[in-house]
């Protein structure tokens, strides 16, 4: 019986300690940063690996329409979902570039930015400097 208790509480203190307040959590970026510059050079006609070349690949295709490319970002802070977009190229029925899609935040991004939210000793202790 108290083998059963025991078990109990450490597979409780295991899982409890998963989500205990004092536990940093990272900030978790996941997909493409798109850059309003990388926008402005995109032109109609471009073919699939001009695009490629200049936006990079995209997070998801669609398997039954090469028409749509998505470029999605989220941008995780301590479980809490800071920043997402999606910007969706089109392409006409040549497999050439003709549009895009989608909005991009007001600011850019940047390693200043995109750590702000960090508070001010994690952010010293995470950057590592050249004096060292």
């Amino acid at each position: 019986m108290r083998a059963l208790i025991l078990t109990g509480l450490l597979g409780f203190a295991t899982l409890s300690g998963c989500t205990f307040p004092g536990v940093y959590k990272l900030n978790v970026q996941q997909g493409n940063i798109v850059t309003q510059d990388m926008l402005d050079q995109l032109e109609a006609g471009m073919t699939e690996r001009q695009v490629i070349y200049l936006m990079g690949n995209p997070v998801a295709r669609n398997p039954f329409s090469e028409q749509r490319w998505n470029y999605l970002y989220t941008l995780e802070t301590r479980d809490k979902v800071t920043k997402r977009y999606q910007v969706t190229l089109h392409f006409d029925d040549s497999q050439l570039f003709s549009h895009y899609t989608g909005e991009l935040p007001a600011e850019e991004f940047s390693e200043e930015n995109q750590t702000s939210d960090v508070p001010a000793e994690e952010r010293a202790s995470a950057i590592p400097s050249l004096e060292e």
